[in-house]
């Protein structure tokens, strides 16, 4: 048998991306992925809008320079900057998308007023262009929220631009023309963006299952074991509530790998996995030891109720007809956390009462 490892087996969610708790997941992802876009976009374009206000006084008419200062000074600017400000303060970044989400519409309006006052609308205009493209393309919104904020801008542009502005023909084709290629060539974008990072999501939690999962059985491996026993003795510590920690071993299988080969052992492993999966509770946490040595920690437990689990897995062991090799036996050392637990000292602990089992003549239970 080829003990080619089916990543697929250990990680089946990581590919359904609408999975409430592998979309929840994401969604915690890329906040983390985008708040430094956020954060550099918005200071960028709010320097811009600084720069944009010193061109205007060079170029513009004087009677447009209020206006002009109150949309591209004192109103965009502050708003922008107050988003790079609460990317750095996680408890509000609730208050920071909508603000994300409202300032291209802002900007949008604010060049509306502004082009009602001049000449030759289509050259302010081009703002707008470049207001959706950035919503889509580099305001570090997401797709959803790049669509809302997008779609309300264009509509209003549209609606003013046909209803209120006088406009030759040739003019407002080209306009309309100008912003519905900015519109999709911005969505077109956005999809692509944010298909892309899920994409990479997947491949990330893929990489991330592999390094924490024996290869053969698809349980936890012992880096982490490490990781699952040190928040397990910070939980105990802190709220004094025991678990228990299990370390079961195979009996005899050396004679099972000299008398049927290894590729048959291999199975009989991946039995074992399955039959641990198959009669443990939903809390507990199952690892792959190394060989034939498997490890279990029942959570929230004392020692009359592990005790009682561990003997029931004994049995399911006991009276498990394994397909190639038949019945076989397993044997259990079995502790639980003490006031004072280091990694250490409870596997050890464990790995103790294991041997008393095995001494006693396997296919039992010790507890130490």
């Amino acid at each position: 048998m080829s003990s080619t490892f089916d990543l697929s087996s250990i990680c089946p969610k990581v590919f359904d991306i609408k999975d409430r708790d592998i979309r929840l997941k994401f969604d915690q992802w890329m906040q983390q992925e985008k708040l430094p876009l956020i954060r550099f976009i918005s200071l960028l374009t709010g320097v811009l809008y600084i720069v944009a206000t010193y061109v205007d006084y060079q170029i513009a008419p004087k009677e447009l320079l209020p206006l002009m200062s109150i949309v591209h000074l004192y109103i965009l600017p502050p708003l922008l900057f107050l988003i790079t400000y609460l990317t750095f303060k996680p408890k509000l970044h609730q208050i920071m998308v909508p603000l994300l989400l409202i300032a291209p519409i802002v900007a949008v309006l604010g060049n509306l007023v502004i082009v009602a006052q001049v000449e030759q609308p289509p050259l302010r205009l081009t703002e707008v262009y470049l207001i959706i493209f950035w919503t889509f393309t580099v305001s570090g919104l997401r797709f959803k929220e790049a669509v809302i904020s997008g779609s309300i801008s264009y509509v209003t542009v549209f609606m003013v631009t046909t209803f209120s502005y006088s406009l030759s023909l040739e003019n407002y084709v080209m306009h309309c023309f100008w912003m519905s290629s900015a519109f999709s060539f911005g969505l077109l974008s956005a999809y692509l963006l944010e298909r892309s990072d899920k994409t990479r999501f997947i491949y990330q939690e893929q990489l991330k299952k592999l390094s924490f999962t024996d290869r053969l059985t698809g349980l936890h491996n012992r880096t982490k074991l490490d990781e699952i026993l040190q928040e397990e003795l910070q939980r105990a510590q802190r709220y004094h509530q025991t678990f228990g920690l299990v370390i079961l071993d195979f009996d005899y299988f050396k004679e099972v790998n000299d008398t049927y080969g290894h590729q048959i052992g291999d199975l009989v492993l991946k039995e074992i996995a399955a039959l641990l999966l198959e009669h443990l509770r939903s809390t507990d946490k199952a690892i792959r030891w190394g060989g034939e040595e498997f490890i279990v920690i029942y959570l929230d437990t004392d020692q009359e109720e592990v005790l009682h689990l561990a003997d029931k897995l004994r049995q399911n062991i006991e009276s498990h007809l394994f397909e190639m090799v038949g019945k076989q036996t397993a044997s259990f050392g079995v502790t639980l956390w003490l006031e004072g637990d280091t990694m250490d000292t409870i596997i050890q602990r464990a790995d103790k009462a294991l041997y008393i089992a095995k001494s006693k003549g396997r296919n039992c239970i010790a507890f130490q």
